[in-house]
C-alpha cells in the first residue's frame, strides 16, 4: 500500500519489456476495479457539440500515449544494463493528481461562460475531496504495506498511467446536445455519496443566517399578497356605505351577511381543502419530483370541482337560509342577491388558489403580488364607476367584485406565456386517471385542513352573534367590528410568515433535510413573535386613530381604543399559533392542528369569553380575553408537539408520501 501512495518504480530488468508493462497495466486495472476505484461513467454539465467531444477525446488519448511511451522508455533503460534505479522516481500521489488536475472548461466548450467555469471549478473541488478520501478506505481494508509491496511495487508506474487514463475518459449522456458532469474518477459508492449531498444528507447542519434569509425572502412577497387579498371585502363595504340611499344601512348589513355565508361555505370549505397542497406540493418539490405538482393540481381541481356543486346550492339560497335563522327579510334579500352575483367567481377563486399553492411550493411568490394589485385596481375603479355613475348601484359593487375575482386566474395566462419554463418545469400534461388516484390523499389532508380553517372562522362568527346580545348592542357591535378588522388585517402579516415556514419545512422534509426543517420551524416562530411585538407597539400607539378609519362617533372611537388593549395579547399568541399551524401543514399533521383548534376555540375560548362578557360584565373585551386563554392553550400544545417531533421520521413520511 505504501508503494501505491509513493508511486515509485521498483523492479528488476525482467519486468521492463513492453509486454510486461501492458500486463502490469491490466493487473493494476483489475486491482482498482476490485477496490471499486475504476469507474469511468461520468457526465458533464455543459452543452457541447459532437465535434468538440471528439476533439477532447483525441487530446486525452494523445496525452495518455505520450505518458505511456515515457514509462516504457524508462523501463527499457532499466533493462538495458543500468539495473534498478538508484533512486525512486517521485511522482505525484494519486490523491494529489486527482485533486490538482483540472479539466479546463474552455477545452471542452470554448463558448462556456464565467458561470459555467465557476460551476465546474466548484464541482471539481468537491469531487477532489471525495476522491482523496478513497485512499484512506484502501488502507483500512487490511492491505499491509509489506505484503502489498511485493505484489504491486513493479506496477506503480502503470498505476499512475491507468488513473491518468480514467481521468480523461468519459461517456456522453443520453441527450447528445447536453452533457452533464465532468470526467472524474468516481467509484460507485462515492457517486451515491455525492447524490446524498445534493438531495440533503440527514446529518447536514443548517446555518441560522442562511435560513433567516430564506425565510424573510420568501415571506415578504407572501405577506403583501395576503394583505392585498384582504382589501376586496373592505372596498365592497366602503362603496356600499357611501351610497346615498335610505337603504344604505340594509345594504351594509346585506354585504356583511353575504360575506359571512360565503366565507363559511364557499371560501372556508374550498380554501380549507386546498391546504392539502401545502403539504403535498412543498414535499414533492423538495423531493425533486416537480411533475408531481401538476398531478396534485389536477387532483385538487377534481376535488374542488365536485365541492362547488353543494357550495353553489348553499349560496344560491342564501336568502332562505338567513331568513330561517331569524335575520330580517330585507337584509336577507340583499345578502342573497349579493351572493348570487358572486357565485360565478367562486370557481375562479378555487383555480387561482390551487395555482397559487403550486407556485408557492416552488418559491415562486412575486407574481401573486402583482396579480393581487391588478385585481384590487379593477375592484376599486370598476366598482366606483358601476356603483356611483351607473344605475347598477348596489349590484354594481357585486359585479365589480365578481370581475376582480375572475381577473385572478386569468392574470396567470400572460405570466405563463412570458415565462413558459415555469409551467414546463412542473406541468406533465393532463393525466386524469393518475390524478384520480391521488384524490384520496388530497381528501385525507384537505378535510382536516378545512376543519382547521372553519373552526377558527366559525368561532368569530358565533362570537359576532353573541355580541349582539350584549347590553348596548349597537355600540358593542361597532367596537367588535373594529377589533375584528384590526385582527384580520394583522393576521395577514402572520399568515405570510406561516406560509413561508410551511413551504420551507415541507421542502426540506421532501429533500431529506430534517435538521433544516427543524430550524426553519423554530426561526419561523421567532420571526412571528418579533414581528407581532413590533406590530403591537404600532397598533397601541395609534389605537385611537385606527377606529376613526371605520367610524366617526367619538364615543365609539374611545371605546374601541380601550378595547384594542385587550386585543394585543390575543394578537401576540395568534401570530405564534399561525406559524405553528403552518409547520403542522408542512409536516402533514393537519388532523393534529384541527384537534388543537377545536379545543382552543370551542372548548376553552368561546365558553370562557361568554362567561367573561356576560357573567363578569366585561362586554366585548371579555370575549377577546376568553379567546386569548384558548389560543394560549393551543400555542402551548402546538409548541410541545413540534418540539417532540421526530424530524427524521417526518422526512421518511415525506419520501413515502411523494413516492
Amino acid at each position: 500500500m505504501e508503494s501505491i501512495r509513493n508511486n515509485t518504480i521498483d523492479g528488476d530488468s525482467s519486468s521492463g519489456s513492453p509486454k510486461d508493462i501492458h500486463s502490469l497495466i491490466r493487473n493494476q486495472k483489475c486491482f482498482l476495479k476490485d477496490k471499486g476505484l475504476c469507474n469511468p461513467e461520468l457526465v458533464v454539465n455543459t452543452s457541447t457539440l459532437q465535434s468538440e467531444t471528439t476533439f477532447v477525446k483525441k487530446n486525452a488519448i494523445r496525452r495518455f500515449d505520450s505518458m505511456l511511451k515515457k514509462k516504457m522508455a524508462l523501463a527499457r533503460s532499466c533493462k538495458d544494463g543500468n539495473g534498478p534505479l538508484s533512486s525512486t522516481v517521485a511522482a505525484p500521489s494519486i490523491a494529489d493528481k486527482l485533486n490538482q488536475e483540472k479539466w479546463p472548461v474552455k477545452v471542452c466548450n470554448p463558448r462556456a461562460g464565467t458561470k459555467a467555469q465557476k460551476r465546474l471549478q466548484t464541482g471539481l473541488q468537491c469531487q477532489g475531496r471525495i476522491n482523496a478520501s478513497l485512499f484512506d478506505i484502501l488502507e483500512e481494508s487490511g492491505e499491509d504495506s509489506e505484503t502489498s509491496n511485493s505484489s504491486y511495487s513493479s506496477s506503480n508506474s502503470s498505476e499512475h498511467t491507468e488513473i491518468f487514463c480514467q481521468r480523461f475518459l468519459y461517456i456522453s449522456s443520453a441527450n447528445s446536445k447536453q452533457l452533464e458532469g465532468f470526467p472524474l474518477l468516481l467509484p460507485p459508492h462515492s457517486r451515491d455519496f455525492k447524490s446524498d449531498l445534493e438531495s440533503g444528507a440527514r446529518n447536514s447542519l443548517p446555518t441560522i443566517k442562511t435560513e433567516v434569509f430564506k425565510l424573510v425572502k420568501l415571506a415578504n412577497p407572501v405577506i403583501w399578497t395576503y394583505v392585498l387579498e384582504f382589501f376586496p371585502s373592505i372596498v365592497s363595504m366602503t362603496l356600499v356605505g357611501h351610497l346615498k340611499s335610505p337603504l344604505t344601512k340594509q345594504y351594509l348589513d346585506g354585504v356583511a351577511l353575504s360575506t359571512m355565508v360565503l366565507n363559511l361555505t364557499a371560501i372556508g370549505i374550498g380554501f380549507g381543502l386546498a391546504t392539502a397542497m401545502d403539504t403535498l406540493c412543498s414535499q414533492a418539490y423538495g423531493a425533486k419530483k416537480a411533475k408531481k405538482l401538476g398531478i396534485y393540481l389536477q387532483s385538487g381541481l377534481i376535488v374542488l370541482g365536485v365541492t362547488y356543486l353543494p357550495v353553489f346550492l348553499l349560496n344560491w339560497y342564501t336568502e332562505a337560509l338567513l331568513v330561517a335563522i331569524g335575520q330580517p327579510a330585507q337584509v336577507a334579500a340583499f345578502a342573497g342577491r349579493f351572493s348570487q352575483i358572486l357565485l360565478p367567481g367562486i370557481p375562479a377563486l378555487y383555480v387561482y388558489e390551487l395555482f397559487k399553492k403550486v407556485l408557492q411550493a416552488q418559491h415562486v411568490v412575486l407574481p401573486m403580488v402583482y396579480i393581487a394589485v391588478i385585481s384590487n385596481l379593477v375592484n376599486v375603479f370598476l366598482g366606483g364607476y358601476l356603483t356611483f355613475y351607473t344605475s347598477c348601484g348596489f349590484d354594481g359593487t357585486a359585479i365589480a367584485r365578481l370581475v376582480s375575482d375572475l381577473v385572478l386566474p386569468f392574470s396567470l395566462i400572460p405570466y405563463f406565456y412570458q415565462h413558459p419554463y415555469v409551467l414546463a418545469k412542473w406541468w406533465p400534461g393532463w393525466h386524469v386517471h393518475e390524478a384520480m388516484q391521488h384524490v384520496s390523499i388530497v381528501l385525507e389532508l384537505g378535510l382536516p385542513g378545512a376543519a382547521m380553517l372553519l373552526l377558527e372562522w366559525m368561532s368569530f362568527e358565533i362570537m359576532a352573534a353573541l355580541v349582539g346580545l350584549l347590553p348596548h348592542s349597537i355600540m358593542a357591535i361597532t367596537v367588535h367590528s373594529v377589533l375584528v378588522n384590526v385582527s384580520t388585517f394583522a393576521f395577514n402579516f402572520f399568515l405570510g410568515i406561516s406560509v413561508a415556514a410551511n413551504v420551507l419545512v415541507g421542502t426540506y422534509l421532501g429533500s431529506n433535510k430534517p435538521q433544516h426543517a427543524r430550524m426553519a420551524s423554530m426561526l419561523g416562530m421567532v420571526l412571528a413573535v418579533l414581528f407581532s411585538v413590533v406590530l403591537a407597539v404600532v397598533i397601541v400607539a395609534t389605537r385611537y386613530l385606527i377606529p376613526a378609519i371605520f367610524i366617526n362617533d367619538t364615543v365609539s372611537i374611545a371605546s374601541s381604543g380601550h378595547a384594542i388593549l385587550y386585543l394585543m395579547p390575543y394578537q401576540l399568541c395568534d401570530a405564534l399559533n399561525a406559524v405553528m399551524q403552518g409547520v403542522l401543514r408542512g409536516t402533514g399533521r393537519l388532523s393534529l392542528g384541527a384537534t388543537i383548534n377545536l379545543f382552543s376555540y370551542f372548548v376553552l375560548g368561546l365558553p370562557l369569553g361568554t362567561y367573561f362578557a356576560f357573567s363578569m360584565g366585561m362586554g366585548v373585551p371579555g370575549f377577546w380575553a376568553g379567546l386569548t386563554i384558548g389560543i394560549v392553550f393551543g400555542c402551548v400544545v402546538s409548541f410541545v408537539k413540534i418540539c417532540e417531533t421526530d424530524w427524521n421520521g417526518m422526512a421518511d413520511d415525506a419520501r413515502v408520501r411523494t413516492s
